[in-house]
C-alpha cells in the first residue's frame, strides 16, 4: 500500500507538466551581408549546462522552428560549412508565449583543416535504466584507484574486509569491463580495481534494471567500467603519472596506446599500483561466559599493509572484410597484498581484566590470472548481426600467514607463547562460449536472441596448524580439502518495440540451467544442485515531451554465492575470532520494480526489491561448543528494501555548478537463528552532493561531499558516516597535458563501524574500520600520437559474469 501511494503520488505531482502548454521557438540564420543561409545547422540547449534539447536544419529561406518546447532558459548555436559558429546570449521562453529568436547573423571564415567542439560532460548523467559517471569530468578521481572512485559514487558501498561491493543497499553486484562480466573471485575483483587506475577510465555505469541480455547473476544489478579509447587511427595514446602521500604512500601509474592501420587495430593498457597506507580496526563483543558471568573481549588492530599490482591487457582486432571482425583479447595481472599487523587483545569478566594477548600477524595474499578471448562478429547489415565469444580464464590464489601468539594473565604476565600458521591456495578455471544475435527488423521492432554455457571448476586446500615444540599439528575443525564442479547454461530473447515517438518497451526472457556439485574431504558432498529458473524483464519509457519522461521496469535476478565463500579460508583476528567462507551458502532470487521519473536533468526514483534467502557478507555466527566467534557470509530468510532517488543538479552560477544525488531506503530484514526467529528493520538516509568550481578556462576546482547514513547489511546495522574530498585541476593546453592535485578524506572521518545487537544469541559486537586515510595526491597526464584518426573498437569478453563470481 506504502509503493501504491508514493507512486500515484509522482503520478499527481508531476501531472501538471503533462498539462502545461508547450511553446514555440522560431527564428532565421543569416550571413554577414543578410543572405539567409539555406541547410544550416541550429541547436536548442539548455543555458545552464548546454545539454541539446532539439536539432534543427534551416529551410531554404535561413528560417528553423523548434515546436513543443518547455518553459524555461536556452541558448541557440547556429553553424554551416564556411561560416564561423555562433552562440546566442540566453533567453526566457516563458509561459503560454512563443519566443522568437532574433537572427542570427553568420561570418564568413577562412577554410579550416578541422573544427574542435570541446564540451565538458556532466559528472553524473541519468539515463533510463542507468546512472553514468563521467570519471573524467571528476578532478578529486585524479589519481585515485578504481575502487576509491567507486565508493564515492552514489548509492555504492564497498566493504573492504569482505571484498563486497554492494548497490543502493543491496548486494551481489555484478562488475563488468567494458560491458563484459569480471569472472573472477571477490578478493581478486576488489584488489583489481585497487590497481586499477581512475586515469585509465571514461566511465562508471552503475545498471540497476538490466535487460534480459545481461546474465541473470546479481540481485544489485551491475557495475560497467568504461575503459579510455583513443578514437584514433596511427599511433595514439595516453600516460599518466601519480603519487600521494598520506598515512603511508601511493603511487599510480599507466600507460596506453592504439594502433591501427589498413585492417589491423592493436591496442593495450599497462598499469602499476603501489599503495601502502595503514589501516586500524577495533573488534569488541560482549556475551555471557561458560561462568554465566558478563565478559567482553576487545581487540585492536594496527594495520600496515601494502598493496603491489600489476595489470596488463592487449588487444588485437582484424577487418577480415567491411562486415566482419576477428578480436583477441589477453590480460593477466600480479595483485599482491602483503601486511605485518599487530592486534592487541583484552578480556574481561565483572569488569575485571583476566586475560591479555598479543597476535603478530604476518600475511600474503597474492592473485595471478591470465585470460584470453577470441571474438568474431559479423554485420550482415547496420543494423543486423552476430557474434561469438569463447573465453578461458585462470586464476590462482596462493593466502599464507604466519601467527605469533603471546598470552598474558590478568597482571600481564607472560604465560605462553603459540606459533600458528594458516594457508590457503585455490586454482580456478573457466571456460565461456557465448553467441548473441541483434536485428533492427524496422523503425519500430528490434530483436535480440542469444545462448550461453559456462563450465567452472576449483580445488580449495586450506590449512591451520598449531607449533607443538616439535612439529606443526593441523587444527582438524579448520582444515579441509574441497573442489568444485559446475556448468551454466543459458538462453535470452527480447524485444524492442516502439509504440510511438514517445511511448517505447522491452520485454525479455531469459533461461539459465545450473548444475553444481561440491565436494568436501571431511563433509564429503555439500553441495548437490540441479536447477533451473525463468528470468523475465519489462520496461516502459513515456516521454511527454521534450523535458518530461517516465520510465517503468520489472525484473527478476539471481545471486549466486561468490568462488571465495564457496572457497573456505580462515582469517584469525583473535585465537578465538575468526573470518571464514562459507560453503553451504544458497542462491538467492529477487524480485524488483522500478519507477523513474525524469524533468530536464532532474530525477526521482523509486524502487521496490524482494529477496529470497538474501546472501549478507560478515555476518556473526558464534559456536558455543568452542567459544569461537565467526565471522561469514550467510543466507538470511528473506529481505524487502524500498529505494527513493532523487538526482538534483543546480547552476548556482555560471563558475558554480553542483550535482546533489539524495537516496532513502528503509530496508527489512527477516532471518532465523540457530532455530530463532528475527526480524529487523533500518531507515537511512545517503547523500552526495559535488561542487565545480570554474576559476579560470584552463583551471577548476571541485569538492566532493558523501554522507551514509546508518545502514542495514543483514543482521548487521552500520553507523552513518560523512566524508569530503577536493580538488584542482591546470590544463597546459593540448601539447603539455593536465596536472591535477586533491585532497582525499581532508577530515579523516571516513570509517565504517557495524554492530549486531542479539542478547538471545550470545551476540553483541562493535567493529569498527578505518581503510581511509587523509592523502595528499599529485597526479600528471598527457595524450601523444596521432589525434586525427579513427577510433579503435571498444569491446570485451563474454566472461565477464564469471570474472565477478571469482571475487
Amino acid at each position: 500500500m506504502m509503493l501504491k501511494n508514493l507512486f500515484l503520488f509522482t503520478l499527481i505531482s508531476f501531472s501538471f507538466f503533462t498539462l502545461s502548454a508547450q511553446q514555440t521557438i522560431n527564428g532565421s540564420v543569416a550571413g554577414d551581408d543578410g543572405t539567409p543561409l539555406a541547410f544550416a545547422n541550429v541547436l536548442l540547449q539548455q543555458e545552464t549546462d548546454s545539454i541539446l534539447v532539439k536539432g534543427a536544419i534551416t529551410d531554404e529561406n535561413g528560417n528553423y522552428l523548434f515546436e513543443n518546447i518547455s518553459p524555461g532558459n536556452y541558448i541557440i548555436t547556429a553553424s554551416t560549412v564556411g561560416f564561423e559558429t555562433k552562440t546566442t546570449p540566453p533567453f526566457q521562453l516563458g509561459q503560454n508565449t512563443d519566443y522568437t529568436v532574433p537572427n542570427i547573423g553568420l561570418t564568413a571564415g577562412l577554410a579550416l583543416d578541422e573544427v574542435v567542439v570541446q564540451t565538458t560532460k556532466p559528472l553524473y548523467v541519468q539515463k533510463i535504466d542507468r546512472m553514468v559517471i563521467n570519471v573524467e569530468s571528476s578532478i578529486v578521481s585524479a589519481g585515485a584507484s578504481a575502487l576509491e572512485v567507486l565508493e564515492r559514487s552514489p548509492g555504492v558501498i564497498v566493504d573492504r574486509q569482505n571484498s563486497s561491493i554492494s548497490l543502493s543497499g543491496k548486494s551481489g553486484v555484478v562488475v563488468m569491463i567494458n560491458g563484459k562480466i569480471s569472472y573472477m573471485p571477490q578478493d581478486s575483483l576488489v584488489q583489481l580495481l585497487e590497481g586499477m587506475s581512475s586515469d585509465n577510465i571514461e566511465t562508471i555505469e552503475l545498471i540497476t534494471t538490466p535487460p534480459a541480455n545481461f546474465d541473470a547473476e546479481g540481485n544489485a544489478g551491475f557495475i560497467n567500467i568504461v575503459l579510455k579509447k583513443r578514437a584514433d587511427l596511427g599511433l595514439n595514446g595516453t600516460y599518466s603519472l601519480s603519487t600521494g602521500i598520506g598515512n603511508g604512500t601511493n603511487i599510480s601509474n599507466n600507460i596506453s596506446f592504439n594502433y591501427r592501420k589498413d585492417k589491423i587495430n592493436l591496442f593495450g593498457n599497462y598499469s602499476f599500483l603501489r599503495d601502502s597506507q595503514g589501516q586500524q580496526f577495533d573488534f569488541s563483543r560482549s556475551f555471557q561466559n561458560q561462568n554465566n558471568l558478563p565478559a567482553t573481549l576487545r581487540t585492536v588492530s594496527d594495520r600496515d599493509p601494502v598493496q603491489r599490482n600489476h595489470n596488463l591487457r592487449l588487444g588485437l582486432d582484424y577487418q577480415t572484410s567491411e562486415k566482419t571482425v576477428i578480436g583477441v583479447l589477453l590480460s593477466a595481472y600480479d595483485n599482491k597484498w602483503t601486511m605485518d599487523a599487530l592486534n592487541n587483545s583484552i578480556e574481561t569478566e565483572n569488569s575485571s581484566p583476566i586475560s591479555f594477548v598479543e597476535l603478530i600477524t604476518t600475511e600474503r595474499n597474492q592473485w595471478q590470472n591470465f585470460s584470453s578471448n577470441l571474438n568474431f562478429k559479423h554485420n550482415f547489415t547496420d543494423n543486423k548481426f552476430i557474434s561469438f565469444d569463447l573465453d578461458y580464464l585462470h586464476y590462482y590464489d596462493e593466502n599464507p600467514t604466519d601467527y605469533v601468539n603471546s598470552f598474558f594473565d590478568g597482571n600481564n604476565s607472560l604465560l605462553r607463547e603459540e606459533l600458528t600458521n594458516s594457508d590457503k591456495t585455490t586454482p580456478i578455471n573457466i571456460v565461456v562460449g557465448k553467441v548473441d544475435y541483434s536485428n533492427q527488423l524496422n523503425d519500430n521492432i528490434k530483436i535480440e536472441t542469444g545462448v550461453k554455457a559456462v563450465v567452472s571448476n576449483f580445488e580449495n586446500d586450506v590449512s591451520v596448524a598449531t607449533f607443538d615444540g616439535q612439529a606443526f599439528v593441523e587444527d582438524p575443525t579448520l582444515t579441509n580439502k574441497s573442489n568444485l564442479d559446475e556448468r551454466i547454461l543459458a538462453a535470452y530473447s527480447a524485444m524492442d518495440y516502439k509504440l510511438s515517438d514517445k511511448t517505447s518497451f522491452k520485454l525479455g526472457l531469459r533461461y539459465e540451467h545450473t548444475d553444481s556439485e561440491l565436494d568436501t574431504e571431511t563433509g564429503g558432498r555439500v553441495v548437490d544442485r540441479e536447477f533451473g529458473k525463468l528470468f523475465p524483464s519489462v520496461f516502459v519509457s513515456h516521454a511527454v515531451n521534450d523535458s518530461l519522461s517516465f520510465n517503468a521496469s520489472y525484473s527478476k535476478r539471481i545471486t549466486r554465492p561468490t568462488f571465495n565463500n564457496l572457497a573456505p579460508f580462515v582469517i584469525f583476528l583473535d585465537p578465538t575470532t575468526f573470518i571464514s567462507g562459507n560453503s553451504a551458502l544458497q542462491p538467492s532470487i529477487s524480485n524488483a520494480l522500478k519507477f523513474d521519473t525524469n524533468y530536464r536533468n532532474i530525477l526521482l526514483s523509486f524502487q521496490y526489491t524482494i529477496q529470497d534467502e538474501p546472501i549478507s557478507n560478515f555476518q556473526e555466527r558464534f559456536d558455543d561448543a568452542t567459544g569461537r566467534l565467526f565471522f561469514e557470509a550467510a543466507n538470511n530468510d528473506e529481505s524487502r528494501l524500498f529505494t527513493i532517488t532523487l538526482g538534483l543538479p543546480i547552476n548556482v552560477v555560471s563558475w558554480w555548478k553542483m550535482q546533489n544525488n539524495f537516496i532513502y531506503q528503509n530496508t527489512q530484514v527477516d532471518a532465523v537463528l540457530r532455530g530463532d526467529s528475527f526480524s529487523f528493520e533500518q531507515n537511512s538516509f545517503n547523500a552526495n552532493s559535488s561542487q565545480t568550481f570554474t576559476i579560470a578556462e584552463d583551471f577548476t576546482a571541485e569538492i566532493n561531499l558523501n554522507y551514509f547514513g546508518p545502514g542495514l547489511f543483514g543482521i548487521r546495522s552500520f553507523d552513518g558516516v560523512f566524508g569530503m574530498n577536493i580538488g584542482f585541476q591546470k590544463k597546459f593546453g593540448d601539447k603539455w597535458g593536465t596536472l591535477r592535485f586533491s585532497v582525499n578524506d581532508v577530515l579523516e572521518s571516513f570509517e565504517f563501524t557495524g554492530r549486531t545487537t542479539i542478547p538471545e544469541q550470545n551476540l553483541n559486537t562493535v567493529n569498527t574500520f578505518d581503510f581511509s586515510n587523509r592523502t595528499f595526491t599529485l597526479t600528471y597526464s598527457r595524450n601523444f600520437g596521432n589525434s586525427k584518426l579513427k577510433s579503435a573498437r571498444q569491446r570485451g569478453t563474454g566472461s565477464d559474469e564469471e570474472r565477478r563470481r571469482v571475487n
